[in-house]
């Protein structure tokens, strides 16, 4: 058995320097350097390629290259992942967007509790199951996927003590914690704004044109402002955002 943390970039963006150049010397294998992104499945096409040069009682680490942070010397990870009885840990997301709309666009992993993709761990023949069956999901988004997925297999565990990872809000970024692997909100771009657009909208989409529908019925005197908006929003959506998820 051995242990191996793992990222995915294609170049050097947010904390990524930070990672690769960690304080406590720990090695990180990038995947996917000086590729063309085209969207989220890109990091579990990458893991499952690399997943193969894996024994099967390997353990694998994968961090997200652009927001995590090793926090702590990760010298009894493997000890407290063992702890946890599963095959696959992974990480809580805090939903961001808030409970209802978080949970509208992933879905949960275990009861109310929704997992997070940037980071997880487990044994590589567990982890290759994992991956090569979202990659079987027309859904492109790997977030979706990996809750989906979370719900069918008792052998995946949410790290909800949050001993090896945690993911942090905004508004919690100062808050200390014992946590080995923490990841902050994505480092500010235009590429990744213009990425989120594109790939998330998809599932805000039905809101938006209700909301749009209905300020056209009640506020006619505003249908300059919103007929116009109405065109385009519903333009993008047709021509350029991803529908891999909703549409069947």
């Amino acid at each position: 058995m051995t242990l191996e943390i793992v990222t995915y970039a294609n170049k050097s963006q947010g904390m990524f320097e930070e990672l690769v150049n960690n304080e406590f010397a720990v090695p990180i294998k990038v995947l996917g350097w000086g590729t063309k992104w085209n969207g989220f499945s890109d990091k579990y096409k990458a893991m499952t390629k690399y997943l193969e040069t894996k024994n099967d009682d390997d353990i694998v680490i994968f961090l997200d290259g652009f927001d995590t942070k090793i926090n702590r010397n990760p010298n009894n990870v493997v000890e407290l992942f063992k702890e946890c009885d599963c095959k696959v840990l992974v990480s809580r997301d805090p939903r961001m967007v808030g409970k209802t709309l978080s949970k509208a666009i992933f879905g949960v992993c275990k009861g109310e509790t929704m997992a997070n993709s940037g980071l997880y761990m487990g044994y590589a023949k567990y982890l290759k199951l994992v991956i090569d069956e979202a990659l079987s999901l027309k859904c492109e988004d790997d977030q979706v996927n990996l809750n989906t997925i979370c719900q069918k297999y008792d052998f995946i565990k949410v790290d909800e003590d949050e001993k090896i990872f945690q993911n942090f809000t905004p508004n919690r970024k100062k808050i200390d914690t014992e946590s080995i692997f923490v990841s902050y909100p994505g480092s500010l771009s235009v590429g990744r704004y213009s990425r989120a657009i594109i790939e998330y909208s998809q599932f805000v989409y039905m809101y938006i044109l209700t909301l749009l529908v209905l300020g056209l019925a009640f506020f006619p005197q505003r249908q300059k402002v919103l007929l116009p908006t109405l065109v385009l929003f519903t333009t993008f959506y047709a021509l350029v955002a991803d529908k891999s998820c909703t549409i069947s």
